[in-house]
């Protein structure tokens, strides 16, 4: 039987890999729901915020996880708090447009650092802690579009204020990670010189099984052993990348110029239910494991799934199907587009919770860091891509509805048409 203080310790891990995914992903969906908001009377694309976001995110997920190893891990939090917290400061208290994606572009660093550095770190605790930090981004997801429609559409405080708000949240990094118990970890020179210390008994292996052995030097792997790793767990990034490429073009650039005139709601308002419905099924699909990791061992392990690409294509599904909305606007009721954007987030939630699974079922322990570091770049230029295509694909399906749909042509954006949607409430 586990000792007590043991537990607690276990417990205690749990809890900090739950805020880091919390942590994580806080601002990205904060600075997504809010996107309308800050570009209110502007014609700029929805999706000049999600690349801004997520080409930073991108190219940090693609640099990070083949030097970010070397770096302790006191440092790296350190940095990507600061990060956040800049970020935010330049949105909320500078005028000027490109100072405003400025700072956006310092928070997509920051989480594109948060995603490599965290997930990799769960790789020297329990497997529990992987499903933890991804149900704390599912968190994020629930947490922040709630807490926003709560400030700007339930109550009087302006969108402006609402992410003021929340510029201290970042110092929670430096005191979640001063609580993580940190004797698991083995990272950077001392624990490679402590693992060079250890003597080691030669084991009788075939010359086969001694040459598919990785090469490391110090716990970093080898340029060559780096490319064998990430050619093996290809087909997870490349169904991240079609799952995230359907969702964020989706969410940025489609059901922005989906409205219901029946609905008695103000087009900005439809923008913010859509996400919320989004962000209530991404919640529930990115914690399904880790729910069920409380319940019962057996039913976890009857969950796993190691098909991934199935998601990928439901999420294609989904793409195609509110193109044809956006198109036709066939559908009868907003609720059904609600429904729909929820499945949408669900099954986003659930591929993003499995495939760090799967990657971890299919690499052996000493490659899992480096792997799950990996992963995230499918979902970085999948987002990507979804953004640079969305910059053509949101302008040309409003004009379209607009001249379709004349008699009711206000609804077909999604977004407030003065600036005074930023700073104040326009429901006041």
């Amino acid at each position: 039987m586990q000792p007590l203080s043991e537990k607690t310790t276990s417990w205690m891990n749990v809890l900090c890999f739950y805020m880091f995914g919390t942590l994580s992903f806080f601002n990205q969906e904060l600075l997504f729901i809010a996107s309308q908001d800050i570009l209110s009377g502007r014609k700029l694309p929805t999706a000049t915020i999600l690349v801004c976001f997520v080409t930073p995110l991108m190219i940090t997920k693609i640099l990070a996880p083949w030097f970010v190893q070397r770096i302790p891990y006191v440092v790296k939090t350190c940095v990507i708090a600061l990060d956040m917290a800049l970020g935010l400061t330049l949105i909320v208290f500078v005028e000027n447009m490109e100072v405003k994606l400025l700072g956006i572009c310092l928070n997509a660093m920051a989480t594109g650092s948060a995603e490599v550095v965290f997930l990799g770190l769960s790789s020297f605790y329990q497997p529990v802690c992987i499903s933890s930090y991804v149900a704390g981004t599912g968190m994020a997801s629930l947490f922040s579009p709630l807490y926003y429609n709560a400030l700007t559409t339930w109550s009087c405080v302006s969108p402006k204020t609402a992410i003021m708000i929340t510029i201290p949240f970042p110092a929670l990094w430096l005191v979640f990670y001063a609580i993580l118990d940190k004797s698991y970890i083995s990272n950077g020179p001392q624990s490679a010189q402590k693992r060079t210390e250890i003597k080691y008994t030669s084991l009788k292996n075939s010359p086969d099984e001694s040459a598919n052995r990785p090469t490391t030097i110090g716990g970093i792997f080898s340029c060559t052993e780096q490319l064998r790793i990430a050619f093996k767990i290809l087909p997870f990034i490349l169904s991240l990348f079609l799952s995230f490429f359907a969702e964020y073009l989706s969410n940025s650039s489609v059901i922005t110029s989906v409205a219901f005139p029946d609905s008695r709601l103000h087009p900005r308002d439809h923008f913010l239910i859509y996400f919320l419905s989004y962000m209530l099924g991404k919640f529930v699909g990115r914690s399904h494991l880790f729910i069920f990791s409380f319940l019962s061992p057996e039913a976890t392990e009857f969950l796993m799934c190691d098909k991934t690409w199935i998601f990928a294509a439901l999420e294609m599904g989904h793409l195609l199907f509110f193109l044809f909305e956006s198109w036709y606007h066939f559908l009868p009721s907003i609720w059904i587009m609600v429904v729909l954007c929820s499945t949408l987030g669900l099954v986003a939630g659930i591929i993003v919770v499995q495939s760090p699974h799967a990657v971890s079922r299919n690499v052996s322990p000493e490659e899992k860091e480096f792997a799950l570091g990996l992963l995230t770049i499918g979902n970085g230029v999948g987002g990507f891509l979804a953004g640079l295509v969305g910059l053509a694909v949101e302008p040309y399906l409003t004009n379209e509805c607009k001249v379709h749909f004349s008699a009711t042509k206000e609804f077909c954006f999604t977004r407030l048409r003065n600036a005074t949607g930023w700073e104040k409430n326009f429901h006041c």
